[in-house]
C-alpha cells in the first residue's frame, strides 16, 4: 500500500506514521507516567521515542512538556538526548516550565562523562529563554 506517496519497500511498514493521532498524546502521557512510576526503562525509551517522532512529523506534543521536563533527570545517555532535544524544540513555548529544566541541566554540566556535559552545555546554550540569564550568572 502507498502511504504519503511513496510505496513501503520491501513490504516494511514505516516505524511512525501520522495516521490516527486523536488520543496519541494522552496515551503517551500515561504511558510516560507509568514507565516513571514503574522505573522501566525500556518502556520509557519507548515512549521518548514515539514522542520525539510525533514531534518531527509535525504533530503538537506541546500538551507533554511537563512529562518530558520530569523525565529530563534521566540517567541513560540516549533518554537525555531525546529529553534534551524536545526541550530545546519547545521551550519557547513554555519558558515558565523549562525553567524547571535549568537544575538538571546544570547538574549534567558538572557530571564527570565529557558526553553528557558538552550535551547539557549544548541544550542550555540552544534554549531560547529571555529570563535564563538569571539562573545562569
Amino acid at each position: 500500500p502507498k502511504r504519503f506517496g511513496f510505496s513501503n519497500f520491501m513490504g516494511a511498514k514505516p516505524a511512525y506514521t501520522p495516521v490516527e493521532k486523536k488520543g496519541e498524546i494522552n496515551e503517551l502521557k500515561a504511558q510516560l507516567n507509568q514507565a516513571e512510576a514503574e522505573h522501566d526503562q525500556n518502556k520509557k525509551r519507548d515512549c521518548l521515542k514515539r514522542v520525539v517522532a510525533y514531534m518531527t512529523l509535525g504533530i503538537d506534543t506541546s500538551p507533554l512538556f511537563a512529562e518530558m521536563i520530569m523525565a529530563c533527570a534521566a540517567k541513560d545517555l540516549v533518554q537525555k538526548k531525546m529529553v534534551y532535544l524536545y526541550l530545546c524544540t519547545h521551550a519557547e513555548t513554555n519558558p515558565d516550565i523549562a525553567i524547571l529544566a535549568i537544575n538538571t541541566l546544570q547538574k549534567d554540566c558538572k557530571d564527570e562523562s565529557p558526553v553528557v556535559r558538552g550535551l547539557a552545555l549544548r541544550s542550555i546554550s540552544s534554549l531560547r529563554i529571555p529570563s535564563i540569564v538569571e539562573y545562569l550568572v
